[in-house]
């Protein structure tokens, strides 16, 4: 098994959601496990990403089977860069060493980055999807695996930049944040996590309370349209 991590900041909560999957040739998420965390520990600066996610992270953790994961993808750097341009832990590697802390158990963690990362990363493999000429930036904390999975992160299912997976979890964080009230969320992601059943894009549908802009999704970025008619 294979889990996607995602989280946003909203109204002084954090809001994480994990989509857990089979595989890299996975075409959807199996289950989402969501997450809400009341403030934030740090502030955001550059390299530093792992204070306020890793902590929100760990807590979703604690809703998965971690005996059936194979690798851990976090939205950021496994690896990153200090003021002299060396390499250090990001927020993948310290994910890893959390979880090895917590549970002794030892999982390749792999970034997939949007954006590049300052001067840049040695270690870091660009990846280009579809016809999109911006790449998607790779990184591993096993750095000699980081060419084999650049290689799965572009063959994973979509045709578009963002792989539909990946594209999934951060629309399902996106539709919590969204939510006003409080009280409505926590049913929603205890309703969410008590179900933990497949999810096909007719869940999204209900969750995005939208359709026009969920066919926009369908059209614009890589969405196939499984359970709606």
């Amino acid at each position: 098994m294979i889990v996607a991590f995602d989280t946003y900041y909203y109204e002084g909560f954090s809001y994480t959601v994990a989509g857990v999957f089979e595989n890299w040739s996975s075409e959807k998420v199996k289950y989402f496990v969501c997450t809400r965390r009341k403030g934030i520990d740090a502030e955001y600066k550059a390299g530093e990403l792992y204070k306020r996610e890793l902590p929100c992270i760990m807590q979703c953790l604690e809703s998965i089977n971690l005996n059936l994961v194979d690798s851990i993808i976090v939205d950021g750097f496994v690896w990153v860069t200090d003021d002299d341009g060396e390499k250090i832990p990001g927020l993948g590697k310290r994910l890893q060493d959390a979880i090895f802390d917590e549970y002794q158990r030892y999982i390749s963690v792999i970034g997939i980055a949007k954006n590049q990362y300052g001067a840049g990363i040695p270690s870091c493999i660009e990846v280009k999807r579809g016809e999109s000429n911006k790449p998607l930036y790779i990184t591993c904390t096993e750095e000699f695996y980081t060419e084999h999975y650049a290689e799965k992160v572009k063959l994973m299912f979509g045709e578009y930049r963002i792989p539909n997976i990946i594209k999934s979890v951060d629309t399902k964080t996106r539709n919590y944040c969204n939510e006003v009230s409080s009280e409505s969320v926590e049913d929603a992601i205890r309703k969410n996590n008590e179900t933990n059943k497949s999810v096909t894009l007719a869940d999204l549908v209900i969750d995005m309370g939208d359709f026009e802009q969920f066919m926009s999704d369908v059209k614009d970025k890589g969405f196939e349209c499984e359970g709606v008619t």
